[in-house]
């Protein structure tokens, strides 16, 4: 039985209305049309005279904002805003936010927030709260809340939907500065429609945190769309030249990708790499071909195989004590981390890094050798130098920091291409921050010689500038492929070969016995899915006097689950449903929308005909 979420605590007996007696779901179907006036489409509908987009990247975030008039006039004519790093403008600044002790407000965010806390002493550094690449929190997190807490540099804990409302409402709050000052367009806050970017393999229970942490910092929900990575770069893929067309009189010209072609978007981000496929529809939609695909083998995975080399290095407590008593000195190592990560190439020669004295003071105080003597007997030596507060790296021993990423990268590509309805996918768009690294670039150039490698001038802003065409246009996106099955647990028929323990010993008013837990499938992992439409209806039956249902939401990889219990069915979310209470049986009519980013959910009382329509709960 499944506890309704109501005072009275009542059960909620969601039946199936149309068991027969062999336990075959005949499920009545179709029944609401779509123009049916009680009915609300999926889709982003909005009037309003400017899109802002965040890219809300784990090493780098940044906007973008274009008003209506100029998207009508020039769909390219969008505004990316741009940050000093203290020697030169970037697209992006880095993730990371200074918040106050109290740990109620932003102080800074980007570079900012580091030249800020570089700035204080290690006394006001520990008091103070500094957050960075943080974003992957929400990356296959079972255990997502509103609860869940964020460790900051130095290990000081604050609720991680704090720390992301605190980003979103720097970037509200940027942009209403900007429209004070006049410095671009003249707009109010509800003159702005608001995209965030999240990335495709995000579960539901991810996205909807990022919503709930919009909703933290000042955003209204009727302002607000989520926009999947992968798709906003290819969005704005569409626009850039990859290919020779011949015209009618034989001349010939640079053109982006026409009807008919079918392409990979990879999307190298910091945290994670998202992959999809598409093909380019006659009106010039996207079709996508295949569920996205990707992992956590983005930048932070090569830097992450660098502090870990460090640890063995030094060891973990040395490097534990340079993090919690020097926090500046370790974020001044992981950034000059960064920057060599970036800037590497095969054909250079040592990489140099400059070792904080706090460090070298560190390692002689717990081990009584001096730092050179460390790499004495060890495999590092000849790949590995020390000289005074230098470290010196051969380029062979370097690159074997980025080798877990790149080969789970080609992997991942390898066996979406090897598919057999993706043989004819000749192009691969490669977008994103870590797609401006010339290792990787190099290393996809070099394994798929045969295929196209296309890669636009700024790849870190096609995300961001695909955003915003997103929130003006979300109908280019035509169609979407389901990456689960997706169903709601109920009451069934018990059949022959299933387990004894899910017999109940109440029987149905054909003396058959039921069944609880049964997983109802309302759409199955691989099928295609129309943006903007509800799937096939299907009717339940409630008890008598049932004031409240609550209708429990499940995943599953497989195609055909049985029951919701079962190891790769997963508990995705609930809808509660309020009903009129009357003392019959109510029919009720329950549909859902799995086109968009997020799961959305329609029922009906058929008595009475009132229609709820909201987003699935996915959040604890």
């Amino acid at each position: 039985m499944y506890k309704m979420a109501s005072a009275r605590n009542q059960e909620s007996k969601i039946e199936n209305s149309e068991d027969d007696e062999s336990g075959k779901n005949t499920t009545k179907r179709s029944v609401w049309k779509t123009d049916d006036p009680k009915v609300v489409e999926l889709g982003v509908k909005h009037k309003r005279m400017v899109v802002a987009a965040i890219d809300f990247g784990t090493h780098g975030s940044g906007f973008a904002l274009c008003s209506k008039a100029d998207y009508l006039k020039d769909r390219n004519k969008i505004y990316a805003h741009t940050w000093n790093s203290g020697s030169t403008m970037t697209n992006k600044a880095p993730t990371t936010v200074l918040i106050d002790p109290n740990g109620k407000d932003y102080i800074s965010f980007g570079y900012d927030a580091e030249r800020m806390y570089l700035d204080m002493e290690p006394e006001e550094q520990r008091k103070h709260y500094l957050f960075r690449q943080f974003k992957m929190k929400l990356f296959n997190n079972q255990e997502l809340s509103e609860k869940t807490l964020l460790k900051d540099i130095t290990d000081k804990e604050l609720p991680a939907v704090d720390v992301f409302a605190a980003v979103i409402r720097y970037f509200m709050e940027k942009l209403q500065t900007r429209s004070t000052t006049g410095s671009l367009y003249d707009f109010t806050y509800d003159d702005v429609y608001w995209v965030i970017t999240v990335p495709a393999i995000w579960d539901l229970r991810a996205k909807q945190f990022m919503r709930k942490a919009a909703e933290k910092a000042g955003l209204k929900d009727s302002q607000l769309s989520l926009a999947l990575e992968p798709e906003a770069a290819s969005m704005y893929c569409r626009t850039v030249p990859v290919e020779i067309c011949t015209q009618k009189d034989g001349a010939k010209q640079i053109a982006s990708l026409q009807a008919g072609s079918k392409y990979l978007v990879i999307d190298l981000g910091g945290g994670t790499i998202d992959i999809t496929a598409h093909e380019v529809l006659e009106d010039g939609g996207l079709k996508e071909l295949h569920q996205a695909n990707g992992g956590h083998y983005g930048g932070t995975c090569v830097n992450d195989e660098i502090m870990s080399f460090f640890k063995r290095l030094f060891g973990a407590p040395v490097m534990m004590k340079v993090k919690k008593n020097y926090p500046g000195d370790y974020l001044d190592l992981m950034n000059a981390i960064e920057m060599k990560k970036c800037s590497f190439k095969t054909d250079g020669g040592k990489i140099t890094l400059r070792i904080p004295s706090t460090l070298l003071e560190a390692y002689e105080t717990e081990t009584d050798c001096k730092p050179e003597s460390v790499l004495e007997n060890t495999t590092f030596e000849g790949d590995v130098s020390i000289k005074l507060d230098k470290i010196h790296l051969s380029q062979t021993f370097f690159k074997t920091f980025f080798q877990p990423s790149v080969e789970n990268v080609v992997k991942i590509i390898k066996d979406i291409i090897d598919l057999e309805n993706m043989s004819d996918v000749d192009t691969l768009l490669v977008v994103g921050g870590y797609a401006e690294s010339p290792l990787i670039t190099h290393m996809l150039k070099t394994v798929f010689s045969q295929k196209r490698v296309v890669i636009p001038t700024d790849p870190s802003l096609s995300v961001l500038k695909g955003a915003v065409i997103y929130g003006f246009e979300p109908e280019i996106i035509a169609s979407r492929v389901c990456r689960y099955t997706y169903g709601i647990a109920k009451r069934g028929i018990w059949k022959e070969g299933d387990p004894i323990s899910k017999k109940l010993p109440e029987k149905t008013r054909k003396g058959l016995h039921w069944c609880d837990g049964v997983f109802d499938k309302h759409v199955e992992v691989g099928q295609v899915v129309k943006i903007g439409e509800f799937q096939a209806c299907k009717e339940y039956t409630t008890e008598k006097g049932q004031e409240m249902a609550l209708l429990d939401f499940y995943a599953s990889k497989e195609k055909n689950p049985r029951f919701v219990d079962e190891p790769n069915c997963v508990r995705v979310g609930y809808f509660v449903l309020d009903l009129s209470g009357n003392k019959s049986e109510e029919k009720v009519l329950v549909s859902i929308g799995v086109g968009g980013t997020e799961l959305e959910v329609k029922a009906m009382e058929t008595k009475t005909e009132q229609v709820f329509k909201s987003l699935c709960n996915f959040l604890p």
